[in-house]
């Protein structure tokens, strides 16, 4: 049947709601960090219960403090991505504010790997140059460089993205997607 012998409503309900497969991505990419983020804080506890110098303490906790920030930033992040694919009112807002904070996150990452990138390929370069250096050493520098690079442009592509499901999420259009909460009476 061609698109113009649907009326006006019927063709934007046949459209994919691209919010909600933006929202399915930010939950898969958490719920990876979630098993990132637990495999190394398992791995930085093993290695605290092995430390002896104080140094070394103080350090792997630094670590494992971070890990675990992350690790509950990206069950906030999960349960709010969820919410919204079930069309909880409550958590609508929760997750304008984890993408405006996302978007923010990924924007001062990505200018921080930006100002360090001339600093990495020159250091790389140089390494590169010698010529003591094996074929695997020569490998490993590249796709240390190469991952870095697209670590930056990914982080560039996601603040737009999140940016835009912020804003998204509070549209009228989303907004009337989900449930009135239900008030009592008094």
């Amino acid at each position: 049947m061609p698109a113009s012998s649907f009326p006006g409503d019927a063709r934007a309900r046949l459209r994919p709601a691209i919010w909600r497969i933006v929202t399915w991505l930010v939950l898969l990419l958490a719920a990876f960090g979630i098993l990132q983020y637990s495999v190394h804080a398992w791995r930085v506890a093993a290695a605290l219960d092995a430390a002896r110098s104080s140094t070394d303490r103080a350090s792997l906790t630094g670590m494992l403090a971070w890990d675990i920030v992350y690790l509950v930033a990206a069950c906030i992040t999960v349960t709010a991505s969820a919410g919204v694919l079930f069309r909880r009112t409550w958590a609508r807002p929760v997750l304008r504010v984890v993408a405006g904070i996302l978007a923010l996150w990924f924007l001062v990452t990505a200018i921080q790997m930006a100002a360090h990138w001339s600093s990495l390929s020159n250091q790389s370069a140089m390494l590169l140059s010698q010529s003591t250096l094996n074929d695997a050493a020569h490998a490993f520098l590249e796709r240390v460089q190469r991952r870095y690079l697209v670590a930056m442009i990914l982080k560039a592509i996601a603040v737009p993205v999140m940016a835009w499901l912020a804003w998204r999420l509070g549209t009228p259009a989303v907004r009337a997607q989900f449930p009135a909460s239900i008030r009592k009476a008094d």
